[in-house]
């Protein structure tokens, strides 16, 4: 089967990709000790679109979603704007009482 073209190779996980797991860990300690119900649940939404959008790397969809390259593609930027999205809301609801 012909092999997409609009991704470059991505054979492993990278540094950027390392930073947000690294921040997923940091963000699961501070929520144990400090959090409260809603910014646990954010996290967590955080974590779980996280995954995908950093281990579905080209090498992992060459081997298990060879047919639908293009699908997953756009599943991994959808998860991507979400767990950025979903940062950003953990970011508002903990620092915003904490301006007032």
């Amino acid at each position: 089967m012909e092999k997409s073209t609009q991704w470059a190779p991505e054979n492993s996980i990278s540094p950027l990709s390392w930073c947000a797991m690294l921040l997923c860990i940091a963000l699961f300690i501070y929520e144990h000790f400090w959090g409260n119900s809603f910014t646990t649940m954010v996290v967590m939404l955080y974590c779980s679109f996280m995954l995908p959008s950093v281990l579905l790397t080209r090498r992992v969809q060459e081997k298990y979603f060879i047919y639908t390259l293009e699908y997953i593609k756009a599943f991994r930027k959808f998860t991507t704007v979400m767990s950025t999205l979903f940062f950003c809301i953990w970011l508002l609801a903990t620092y915003t009482p904490l301006l007032h």
